[in-house]
């Protein structure tokens, strides 16, 4: 009897360390605007030009770069109950660690890193908005964690009646020493009645993904206005906002890149050892019952 226990005792063992350990994994999002943003007008001499096209910025707009991290250390299964018990570390948070301003055109710039908790935690974690980049970072060492990571950019505009501009960019996916593949897809969502619309190149698995989109706040030019998108090569992605109407169009233009990587479930092997050692632990206690009952 004490043999089967052992044994029993041994397989969740072997289950709780294969599930607690994991290789390198790395993930990343990054959105490069290509070309800096559009030239719409600014107010500023020092910025506006020739160049400039048929609307303005109507706000300073707002940077934002925060992670969130926490490791799990170790899991295990619960002996009389069967649940699987995970023992997290702390969960470390940071958010626009290193700020500054810029020139009206700019991102600004927006930094925040957070590493993991825990005594022997190696997970990291990183945004930043800087100027014409917007990336977000995860690093795992060793262990699994639960960490998420988002870098986002969001500013007002006005554009000028029977005008248009493109907002595009370079968006890039990263992804090492995860089992799962880099499925990339694109993806456009328009809003009911055209009020907003964005596009997307992520993971199907939802770990890494950037966006551009683009939102109306005054209607009042119609259902005039029009939302379109294209998709070039090497991850090049493009929104162009369209004001057919005969009066002013106001919205906001939104960039974003993600990193949301979660404690995956374990692997069909470390079930298999889990569900051994549960079975032979139940095949002890029935053993056990029988012999008191006798």
């Amino acid at each position: 009897m004490k043999t089967f226990a052992h044994v029993a005792l041994a397989a969740l063992a072997f289950g709780s360390a294969s599930l607690a350990q994991a290789s390198t994994a790395s993930y990343s999002a990054n959105f490069a605007l290509e070309g800096g943003l559009p030239r719409l007008l600014t107010g500023n001499p020092n910025f506006d030009g020739p160049d400039s096209l048929d609307g303005r910025w109507t706000t300073i707009g707002t940077q934002n770069a925060e992670v969130r991290s926490r490791d799990l250390l170790s899991t295990s299964i619960d002996a009389d109950t069967g649940a699987v018990v995970q023992n997290w570390g702390n969960t470390n948070y940071s958010a626009n660690k290193d700020r500054s301003s810029g020139p009206p055109l700019s991102l600004g710039q927006s930094v925040a890193h957070v590493p993991g908790a825990g005594q022997v935690s190696q997970t990291s974690a990183f945004a930043g908005v800087n100027y014409d980049r917007l990336s977000a970072q995860v690093e795992q060492n060793t262990l699994l964690s639960e960490t998420t990571a988002a870098a986002t950019w969001q500013r007002g505009f006005s554009l000028d009646a029977h005008s248009s501009f493109t907002f595009s960019g370079i968006a890039t996916l990263g992804l090492g020493g995860d089992a799962g593949p880099l499925d990339a897809i694109t993806t456009f969502d328009l809003g009911a009645g055209s009020s907003f619309a964005s596009l997307t190149l992520g993971d199907v698995l939802g770990r890494v993904r950037t966006s551009i989109g683009a939102t109306i706040s005054d209607m009042q030019a119609g259902l005039g206005n029009i939302f379109s998108y294209s998709q070039g090569p090497n991850g090049l992605l493009s929104l162009t906002i369209t004001n057919n109407g005969d009066t002013e169009l106001r919205g906001s233009l939104t960039a974003g890149s993600y990193v949301s990587v979660a404690a995956p479930v374990p692997e069909p092997e470390v079930w298999a050892s889990m569900l051994l050692g549960l079975g032979l632990m139940g095949s002890v206690l029935r053993k056990r019952a029988k012999t008191t009952t006798a």
